[in-house]
């Protein structure tokens, strides 16, 4: 299982990788390497190695700093189409922090999002295939991994393959300053320019097989488990003598504190805590616990987090502003100057330290059994005094020019460090209890505090953090930033849908209504936001419907309901109870129609009074579609009997039977047109009375795109083959083009003219980019 990218985020450690060759170690410890600087060799090495890769369809990548491509307009909108992020399912899994602006994150069922607002805001698209890993470049350009190759965005919306690469599988992805680097299973690796230009794979030396990759200081190195190989240019891999510290990848050390998944309420969530034994220094105060110091001056609205070069503290002292000691067991003394970065300082002794204090550059640490060590140097050198007797020192101060120190019953003291002897007994600050607040200065207790996610988030399933910048993933496509290393949140996430999702929409003008069957969502600014409705009781939801009249409606098992005065507030429709299973709602010329499933039919002119139309026939209404007067509808077919055909001239208050179809289809495309009645691929010009191919609108179910082109859309679902998408682009024979590039599996269109085209499928709701 290879390391989240959490992992990958390093701070400078003191003692860098000994390694040779490729100027690393030079990267590694921040210095200059004249022969990679800024990744231009690397680039250009990779473009020696192959020709640049040509881009797909929608054109060649931006430049750095260059606007990204407008959306696109006109037919070529029907090419992309974008997830409502309301009703994405799955759960999110791969994610980067590129800045602290632009975040990108990926689905487990390949849907993406980037946001560059900081999680404020989103934008989703559905990717060409599984994604294994995200990354990118500031202002762009975006990079997906998928298990056989990479695809590159300039704006997160629009992507395009880049070449294969390399035969292995593709796990892990690094977007670093020497260009975009990915690895596989097996040993082999790609490396690529930044504009997805120049790509050249390889295999490790060695026969490595790397788990995971991190950068640090424009050096890219490829670790699995303890063994590790290092480039500066893409290409040239050597391999690292010692790794530098990786962390766990489940705990982050930030402003907040520690951070990790823990428990929030009953789910899942972030914790950052900052909790073990607080020392105060001045008006600040350090707590440790397990190695981990956190450090405030402003009473714990934020912390300075880092790792002592030790498992444990048993004390930490020092000066307000710093720099700051902490001693353990075995002779263990590390040094801080600001709190961020300690250097371990081991005493040549092996002595348990417990306690220590300071007074500017003048330092005592007390130990086990008679141990005083003393700096007159701010720690740069020490010396060992032999105090008058041979007690563990557990307290060490500062009155006035004397340092003291006692193990609660014997007292020593010196004013030169250097010479000890038997002191009064004083009264030492407080070392025990809880602290609500933090200590004051030179008391010790227990402290105590935390901060986590919302508690009505979904379950969170992972976390990452780049500094600050943290991104907690999770159930619904749950998308949780912070800015301020877990302090404060933005979250944003799908709704709680059954399993399959959404299964019945509908679309007028900027009104959107959803529903998985048992929930209603609704929108009334063309999916900009959304309102569950408020239910009298669990219902079996059949359809949907917005009016043209900005009533919602609802067919539901054994009544029909309705929300008039507003979205979230739904009653029954009608003045009584409406028994029956009512399955399908439609619309003709502001007429509503309820279709039940034993062949009933209701009629209402305000959805409040419904009235009963016959037909009689047992099968159910599956189609219906009219203009004035003049109003159609189709029963569905069954074993006995193919589809049936009704026909009224008296705006749908009664029916006349008007004949059997030639052949049983379930299809509802039943549309009235200038040129006829059509019903799937067939045409009547004469009422019903005989069909033929309809010609003119080869493909089935074709509605207008409403946005005055003449184009038109439909989605053709295959038992045998992949759905098909087509848009007719004018009269002739000849004039379509058939969509491959969108998600469209069992995809069902609606378009307004005022919020343009929708789709449902597999369960999410879609509109196409540039709408």
């Amino acid at each position: 299982m290879r390391a989240p990218r959490s992992t990958r985020i390093l701070t400078l450690f003191t003692t860098a990788a000994m390694l040779s060759g490729c100027g690393l170690i030079e990267r590694i410890r921040g210095g200059d390497d004249d022969e990679a600087s800024d990744g231009e060799t690397g680039g250009e090495q990779a473009a020696e190695g192959g020709e640049a890769a040509e881009g797909g369809e929608d054109g060649d990548g931006a430049e750095d700093g260059e606007v990204a491509r407008p959306m696109p307009t006109g037919l070529d909108r029907f090419k992309h189409w974008a997830p409502r992020h309301a009703f994405i399912r799955e759960s999110a899994t791969v994610a980067s922090a590129i800045s602290e602006q632009e975040l990108i994150v990926a689905t487990s069922d390949a849907h993406v999002g980037v946001s560059t607002d900081g999680g404020s805001s989103w934008q989703w698209t559905k990717a060409p295939d599984d994604v294994r890993d995200v990354g990118g470049y500031p202002g762009g350009p975006y990079f997906l991994l998928h298990e056989d190759e990479l695809s590159m965005s300039d704006d997160g919306m629009l992507w395009r393959r880049l070449p294969r690469l390399s035969e292995d599988s593709l796990t892990d992805l690094v977007a670093a300053e020497i260009g975009l680097i990915a690895i596989g299973k097996k040993g082999g690796y790609t490396f690529t320019a930044k504009d997805g230009t120049g790509g050249v794979g390889g295999e490790f030396p060695d026969k490595f097989k790397a788990k995971y990759l991190t950068e640090l200081n424009g050096a890219v190195l490829a670790v699995s488990g303890k063994k590790g190989y290092g480039t500066t240019d893409g290409l040239t891999w050597t391999e690292l003598e010692q790794l530098p510290p990786l962390g766990d990848g489940k705990t982050f050390l930030t402003s907040a504190g520690k951070c990790s998944l823990g428990k929030v309420g009953k789910r899942k969530g972030v914790t950052c805590s900052v909790s073990g034994t607080a020392y105060g220094i001045g008006d600040e105060f350090i707590v440790e616990s397990k190695g981990v110091v956190s450090l405030t001056r402003d009473g714990g609205e934020t912390w300075t987090a880092a790792s002592l070069p030790f498992k444990s503290a048993n004390a930490v002292f020092g000066t307000e502003g710093g720099p700051y000691y902490a001693v353990g067991n075995s002779g263990a003394v590390a040094i801080s100057k600001d709190g961020e970065t300690w250097v371990d300082q081991k005493w040549e002794e092996s002595a348990n330290l417990l306690a220590g204090a300071a007074d500017g550059d003048k330092v005592v640490i007390g130990g086990a059994k008679g141990t005083i060590i003393y700096s007159t140097d701010g720690g740069t050198s020490w010396d060992y005094a032999q105090p008058p007797v041979s007690k563990s020192f557990d307290w060490v101060g500062v009155m006035g020019a004397s340092f003291v120190a006692t193990d609660g019953r014997a007292f020593v003291a010196s004013e030169n460090l250097s010479e000890w002897y038997e002191a009064d007994a004083f009264e030492t600050p407080s070392t025990s209890g809880a602290c609500d607040e933090g200590p004051n200065d030179g008391e010790v207790c227990k402290y105590d505090a935390d901060v986590t996610t919302p508690e009505d988030l979904p379950d969170v399933r992972s976390v990452t953090f780049t500094g600050d910048v943290g991104l907690a993933l999770g159930e619904h496509a749950l998308v949780a930033v912070t800015n301020d290393g877990g302090a404060t949140w933005t979250a944003t996430h799908g709704n709680d849908l059954g399993r399959n999702g959404l299964s019945e929409f509908d679309v007028s003008g900027d009104n959107v209504i959803v529903s998985d069957g048992s929930k209603i969502f609704s929108s009334a600014d063309a999916g900009a936001t959304w309102v569950e409705a408020e239910l009298l009781r669990n219902y079996r939801i059949n359809d949907v419907h917005v009016s043209d009249a900005g009533v919602w409606l609802a067919a539901v098992k054994d009544d029909i309901i309705a929300a008039k005065v507003s979205q979230d507030t739904w009653v029954p429709a009608g003045t009584e109870q409406l028994k029956g299973d009512w399955r399908q709602l439609f619309e003709i010329e502001t007429i509503l129609y309820a279709a039940g499933s034993k062949g009933q039919l209701l009629r209402s002119e305000d959805a409040g009074i419904w009235t009963e139309v016959l037909t009689g026939r047992k099968e159910q209404v599956i189609a219906m579609a009219g203009s004035g007067q003049e109003v159609w509808l189709l029963t569905e077919a069954s074993r006995r009997s193919n589809n049936r055909l009704f026909h009224s001239s008296d705006g749908g208050l009664t029916f006349t039977h008007m004949q059997e179809t030639v052949s049983g289809s379930n299809r509802s495309d039943l549309q009235v047109t200038a040129e006829g009645l059509i019903w799937a691929d067939l045409i009547s010009q004469d009422k019903g009375e005989s069909w033929r191919p309809a010609f003119e609108s080869y493909f089935p179910g074709l509605i207008d795109v409403a946005d005055g082109s003449g184009m038109k859309i439909t989605n053709l679902v295959s038992k045998y083959g992949p759905d098909r998408m087509y848009v007719v682009t004018g009269e002739g024979e000849d004039d379509w083009v058939r969509i491959d590039s969108a998600y469209n599996e069992g995809g069902v269109l609606e378009c307004a003219e005022s919020s343009g085209c929708w789709m449902l499928a597999g369960g999410a709701l879609y509109r196409p980019l540039g709408r």
